[in-house]
């Protein structure tokens, strides 16, 4: 749910600034799966925000930012200590 909200409030520069690197994983693994379909069946308006969300999130140039990166960024981040 916190990455949700990350998300929908385009907050990733204090998320990365925070170090928050499991957040950041979750965001990045929120847009890389994009908005779950169901919900817009369930939940329309919460659909709609994150289908705006993850477009900014692209537009924003966080595209390069997948699960994967993330990982990549703390291992060498950890191996670099």
């Amino acid at each position: 749910m916190e990455a949700q909200d990350v998300l929908l409030a385009g907050r990733m520069p204090a998320v990365i600034k925070a170090k928050d690197w499991e957040l950041l994983r979750e965001v990045a693994r929120l847009a890389e799966e994009d908005a779950p379909i169901e919900l817009a069946a369930t939940d329309p308006a919460l659909y709609r925000a994150l289908r705006d969300a993850i477009t900014r999130f692209h537009l924003g140039g966080w595209s390069a930012m997948t699960p994967n990166r993330v990982d990549k960024v703390v291992q060498e981040l950890t191996m670099g200590r």
